[in-house]
């Protein structure tokens, strides 16, 4: 192939690229929801981002919900780090909303989801308020024509992979699907979870009533929750029968709890992502194929 012949391919391509870019549409929005005030219960608003395709659709939804920062005074500097991750679902056709839940980033506080330290840390209950965070996203989107309630897969990282499976556990209408990365809380340190019998547990009675297809990441090397912890938390599911597919990630970096926040991850985790939503009816094959191959817009 000669040298022309060469710029003008990758010229093609790179105009593919933009234009497909192009037709996604991002927009900041407010989420409302119920908080508590000085005088009691007060409408507050949470920040989130919104990526969707050009058209009128009614298109399915993808919720991405963040981790929790290790350290308390991190939680105001939270930012959507999953942007690209958000574009790549929204060229595959989907509506995504990257909210951040109360007292994170810019949303108002205080924030929900606090487990109350390690002595005797309330994991089943700070599940559910991060779940009723992200259904709040939800009940946004219900209010948008052009977003197919009936069709929504919940993802979420680490404190936000909780939140979807406690969420699941409720078995809204609507939720067909979730999707998992490295989920769990009570993370102190490399290796040391507060509590690990008692978070197995949380796990256990999320289990009992959950209904929809999961897919499950962690990473060999994640040192949030380490292999052994997350086999515990798979075989609470598998004793009570849930459908869960469950990956182990290959070893990323330092630390594979991070795995999923970078975008170039794609290409791994889209190989078992996109049968995942093929099966739940929300892809077509050749696009979402694509896309494991490394051959669309996927980040690089």
């Amino acid at each position: 192939m000669n040298l022309l012949k060469m710029v003008c391919i990758a010229a093609l391509v790179m105009l593919v690229n933009l234009q497909a870019q192009a037709e996604i549409i991002e927009q900041d929005i407010n989420i409302p929801f119920v908080g508590k005030g000085p005088n009691g219960e007060v409408q507050k608003n949470m920040i989130g981002t919104e990526f969707r395709p050009e058209g009128n659709g009614p298109f399915p939804l993808i919720l991405i919900n963040h981790g929790v920062p290790r350290s308390s005074s991190d939680n105001g500097k939270l930012t959507d780090v999953y942007k690209d991750h958000a574009r790549l679902f929204a060229q595959l056709g989907f509506v995504v909303i990257n909210p951040l839940r109360p007292g994170y980033g810019k949303s108002d506080g205080p924030i929900t989801d606090s487990y109350h330290g390690c002595d005797n840390p309330a994991f089943y209950e700070s599940g559910m308020n991060t779940a009723h965070d992200i259904e709040a996203a939800i009940d946004y989107a219900r209010t948008k024509p052009y977003i197919d309630i009936n069709r929504i897969v919940l993802i979420g990282q680490s404190g936000g992979g909780y939140g979807v499976l406690a969420l699941a556990s409720e078995n809204l209408p609507g939720v067909l699907g979730v999707i998992n990365f490295a989920g769990g809380r009570g993370a102190r340190g490399p290796n040391y979870v507060c509590q690990e019998d008692k978070l197995v547990d949380a796990f256990d009675r999320y289990a009992k009533t959950t209904h929809v297809p999961m897919l499950w990441f962690y990473s060999q090397n994640d040192h949030s929750f380490y292999p052994g912890l997350a086999q515990r938390f798979y075989a609470a599911y598998q004793k009570e029968g849930a459908d869960v597919r469950f990956i182990v990630a290959p070893a990323y970096q330092n630390d594979g709890h991070e795995f999923f926040h970078d975008p170039g991850t794609a290409r791994i985790w889209m190989k078992e992502v996109e049968p995942f939503l093929k099966k739940l009816g929300l892809l077509d094959g050749a696009v979402g194929q694509s896309a494991a191959n490394g051959t669309d817009n996927a980040p690089k």
